[in-house]
């Protein structure tokens, strides 16, 4: 849904082919977003049965040529009434940690804690390209530079976020304890029964 309105916006005011869609995509957005020819191709033909875009074959200077693409009119107020609605309500949370302790023995706590730190090792070390590729952006002296960063920003606080959660998965999971298995005595209580059972036994000395 969302790569239809990307392209159509790349396709207001100019005509381009499959790969430049791409590279133009990827100028814009960075690597935090990724595209392949497949998912281009298969959603420009969705667009020109709907009438949204028109492609011609271009010969060109080559033997082989290439299909490219224009917005349409029917294209154009397409776009512009999506840009007028209210944005969409986050999606929800599907990552694949969540899958990784589905299938775990929730009473076996290390290999949880264990599968929780790998994907905290595997988000900092992206964490670590991300602020790398954030960098390298400035100074933000163009409008790609810009996107770019906004992206690469959003990706940055997105990881942050998800560490912060793997941190709080551990604590609550160190804590947890699974329905019917007695908690054990909080140390005051154990201290408390030590010196009541040493002040009995010493009690009973002096009786006797």
């Amino acid at each position: 849904m969302l790569l239809r309105y990307a392209i159509l916006g790349l396709l207001d005011s100019q005509e381009l082919h499959g790969y430049r869609i791409k590279s133009a995509f990827e100028e814009r957005i960075g690597p935090a977003w990724s595209l392949n020819f497949g998912q281009i191709y298969q959603t420009l033909k969705d667009l020109r049965r709907r009438g949204l875009v028109e492609g011609r074959f271009d010969q060109g200077d080559g033997h082989l040529g290439r299909w490219v693409y224009t917005l349409t009119p029917k294209g154009r107020r397409s776009l512009e009434t999506w840009l007028g609605r209210s944005p969409r309500r986050p999606q929800p949370i599907r990552d694949e940690i969540f899958i990784r302790l589905l299938v775990l023995d929730t009473k076996a706590l290390d290999p949880s804690l264990d599968q929780l730190a790998r994907q905290e090792h595997v988000y900092r070390e992206y964490l670590t390209q991300l602020t790398a590729y954030r960098r390298e952006l400035e100074p933000l002296e163009t409008e790609e530079r810009l996107l770019n960063s906004l992206a690469a920003d959003a990706a940055l606080f997105h990881a942050e976020a998800h560490l912060k959660w793997l941190d709080h998965c551990g604590a609550v999971l160190r804590a947890w304890k699974p329905a019917g298995v007695p908690a054990t005595a909080p140390p005051t209580s154990r201290a408390k029964a030590t010196r009541s059972g040493r002040h009995s036994t010493s009690t009973t000395r002096k009786r006797r």
